[in-house]
């Protein structure tokens, strides 16, 4: 049994850095247009704040996975969100973003450091927070939907990014059950529907291509 956890966390964190790198790839079709279009930096600002908390969750539980992963995530999510604000003309809406992000980030972790003196009652306070910023996470794309539906077209959301999520959602859904964790497990089985429900609008608004 142990041996198929250390397979899968393995796996786990295989993926999750490479799906780490996705961005890279959104990126660098920004800096290649030399603007961000319809994208929103939401996604990568709420990915950022997930694997920021997650990393103190993976810190107090002890998991080498769950710290290795995310401390590998919020740093190259920092970096994508300093790309999109370079290329941004919506400074403003970035400048909230930014500081909504601060907020999530902060306050959690000031309230289980000095505010609840309860280790486990603290842990679990955290854990559904983890929860929620990891369906937020997944959920991040959506936030293109109004312009999707209105465009008809899914040039502004992320196929690649979308199906690494699906992926990536999937095995972490497999590890939570394996270690028992239930923040772990369920936000990410969650997440993994999400990514297939994005995916669909692939199929319903295919993206337009323009002709040269």
């Amino acid at each position: 049994m142990m041996e198929l956890v250390s397979f899968v966390g393995s796996l786990c964190t295989l993926s999750s850095f490479t799906f780490q790198l996705v961005g890279m790839h959104v990126c660098y079709g920004i800096i290649k247009k030399g603007s961000l279009g319809d994208m929103s930096s939401f996604t990568f600002i709420s990915y950022f704040v997930a694997c920021a908390v997650w990393l103190k969750y993976g810190l107090i539980v002890n998991n080498w996975v769950l710290i290795a992963v995310n401390a590998y995530g919020a740093f190259l999510n920092f970096i994508y969100t300093m790309i999109f604000y370079r290329y941004s003309v919506k400074k403003t809406q970035i400048h909230r973003f930014f500081l909504l992000g601060v907020a999530m980030t902060i306050s959690p972790l000031t309230y289980v450091k000095y505010y609840q003196t309860d280790s486990s009652m603290a842990l679990n306070h955290l854990g559904s927070y983890c929860v929620c910023l990891t369906v937020i996470g997944y959920g991040a794309p959506l936030i293109s939907l109004v312009d999707v539906v209105k465009s008809k077209s899914t040039e502004s959301l992320s196929f690649v990014l979308i199906l690494a999520n699906l992926g990536v959602g999937i095995l972490w859904t497999i590890y939570g059950g394996l270690v028992g964790d239930k923040y772990v497990q369920g936000p990410n089985g969650l997440g993994a529907v999400l990514a297939l429900l994005q995916l669909s609008l692939f199929a319903i608004y295919p993206t337009k291509h323009k002709r040269a």
